[in-house]
């Protein structure tokens, strides 16, 4: 018997080491900013590149003005491995159809200082939010595109500031769904720190809601997606995009989808 119960507390150690690694190294597991930071002109784009102060943090963010024809601007939220530049391509084609672009920076991320999570991370997308008030901004004309991970920090923004348009491309319900499913033996939701619910964030929101998600995405499964969007009681519209992965869905349609989605916007 006591061979037993030898085993047993080498089980109940190794376990418990499980958790803590788990704990203390949560966010290195969840965020993988790029080592690099590229300007604009190296992407083959006009965009300001705006510094400003976020709590103790120093971000950078891009921003290209709209067009006396659309006045709307697009708040554009990357993903956990990409960049402010990341997402170029899809910028281009915006700003290439008169609509304002604002690549929001996040803390610990190329071109900014600090560490990423969830509380910096939303509070650095309101101060970006205020700042493009400042520009003459006005909130009927602002609309969040959230791709992966940014889906997450723009659903938690409209908890503080409605958007004309929600977009959200290949989304998660929360992070700790995602974690439970990962990790079932563990108690995720007591030791995550990060668990971006998107459900509760927009639980009771009424803006108008764009789902795009790829049938192939081996990252944010198609399952987590379709959660949220059952969840949402809001106006909203569907995208499934048969094929499509985690990065890939813009080319796969995804353009059609949002540019028509923001020729809506009154």
């Amino acid at each position: 018997m006591k061979w037993l119960k030898l085993i047993g507390l080498a089980a109940l150690g190794l376990y418990l080491i499980i958790c803590a690694v788990l704990f203390f190294a949560q966010r290195k597991l969840l965020y993988f900013p790029p080592s690099l930071y590229i300007t604009p002109a190296g992407v083959d784009l006009d965009m300001e590149e705006v510094s400003l102060e976020s709590g103790e943090d120093r971000l950078t963010a891009w921003y290209a003005p709209p067009s006396e024809k659309h006045q709307k601007t697009v708040m554009f939220f990357h993903g956990n491995g990409s960049a402010v530049y990341s997402n170029h391509d899809i910028f281009k084609d915006l700003i290439g159809q008169g609509y304002g672009v604002w690549s929001v920076g996040y803390p610990g991320y190329p071109g900014s200082s600090g560490t990423p999570s969830q509380a910096k991370m939303v509070m650095a997308a309101s101060r970006q939010y205020e700042m493009l008030l400042a520009r003459g901004v006005k909130p009927e004309n602002i609309v969040f595109f959230g791709t992966s991970l940014g889906s997450g920090i723009a659903a938690q923004l409209t908890v503080q500031h409605k958007p004309a348009l929600l977009i959200v491309d290949a989304p998660f319900n929360s992070i700790l769904d995602m974690g439970r499913k990962q990790v079932p033996f563990l108690p995720v939701g007591l030791l995550m720190k990060d668990k971006f619910q998107s459900n509760l964030a927009l639980s009771g929101a009424d803006m108008p809601l764009i789902w795009t998600h790829g049938t192939a995405d081996s990252v944010v499964p198609l399952s987590q997606g379709q959660k949220l969007y059952d969840s949402y009681a809001g106006p909203k519209s569907a995208h499934i995009i048969d094929g499509g992965q985690h990065t890939n869905l813009w080319g796969l349609g995804g353009r059609e989808i949002v540019t028509e989605a923001l020729r809506q916007i009154p």
